[in-house]
């Protein structure tokens, strides 16, 4: 491929009006992801963009957008098994968005995830969580930068 040539994707989807909840330092092992989720998915919250992860003292982290909307009843639910799942502190970044890249082949072509991040930094545009497929990636950034930002992603692909 020329240095110049774009790689086509199938297209990006972007989700407007969300904020991004951190549940941090929760007790690591099993259960701690599927009992914050069921919780929420269990009063109807759509969780989008999930991402867990163990930090350096191995307790459990995990990272998810839900509609702005439903903070103040994800909020409240989270309050309700915070003991449980032994959280140590629970975040809220407001005024987010997804903007998802999509397209087939994507888990054969190692160079689409930098190309996107890429793209998106040199915009400026910080992004708060990433999540991957086989076929696409999406990131949560600041709502405030979605236009820069999918400008700057169909300057670098070929999108139909």
């Amino acid at each position: 491929m020329a240095r110049n040539e774009k790689i086509a994707i199938g297209g990006m989807i972007e989700t407007r009006g969300l904020v991004l909840v951190r549940v941090l330092g929760a007790r690591r092992g099993p259960g701690v992801a599927g009992r914050t989720l069921s919780a929420l998915g269990g009063r109807g919250i759509n969780v989008l963009c999930v991402v867990c992860f163990p930090d350096l003292e191995q307790r459990d982290n995990i990272c998810f957008a839900i509609n702005r909307g439903d903070l103040d009843q994800t909020l409240g639910l989270l309050q309700v098994i915070r003991e449980e799942i032994e959280a140590g502190a629970i975040e809220v970044v407001r005024n987010c968005c997804v903007v998802s890249v999509y397209g087939p082949h994507f888990s054969e072509r190692p160079s689409i995830a930098g190309m996107i991040f890429d793209a998106l930094a040199r915009s400026g545009i910080d992004i708060h969580a990433i999540s991957t497929s086989i076929s696409t990636v999406s990131c949560v950034i600041d709502e405030s930068c979605l236009e820069t930002g999918i400008a700057r992603l169909r300057e670098t692909f070929l999108v139909p």
